[in-house]
């Protein structure tokens, strides 16, 4: 496995403190943690270059969804997939955001122990 480089946003620090940890015990990923999509937005202006973007639907101001079409929108943005986390669970919400073009969905809450192993298996199987 190589080592993956994870901008991960969301709001919620809590959240960011487990993803992290989840990533840190693998010890296989580096992770970028920003509380709103305005500080992903300068972590990328300042040079994060990410293989991956984990971005939590429901923030305030910038939602994932809205984060992601900026960054789509950026000329020389980064091209990274997206994984969507979220506490919704109906099909036509999941459904929805991979339209917007994320690779996966994982939903909230999440099992720290196989995030790692979640997310490996959606970029392996990301078209």
């Amino acid at each position: 496995m190589s080592k993956l480089i994870i901008l991960h946003v969301d709001d919620d620090a809590n959240i960011r403190a487990l993803t992290a940890l989840a990533f840190d015990l693998g010890g296989e990923a580096l992770v970028h943690s920003a509380p709103s999509g305005a500080e992903a937005l300068r972590l990328l202006a300042d040079g994060i270059q990410p293989d991956l973007l984990l971005l939590d639907v429901m923030m305030p101001d910038m939602d994932g969804p809205g984060l992601l079409d900026r960054i789509r929108a950026e000329p020389g943005g980064p091209a990274a997939p997206a994984i969507f986390m979220t506490a919704q669970t109906q099909d036509h919400d999941r459904a929805a955001l991979l339209a917007r073009g994320a690779i996966g969905v994982i939903i909230k809450p999440f099992d720290p122990m196989t995030l790692e192993d979640q997310v490996r298996l959606l970029l392996k199987n990301a078209p």
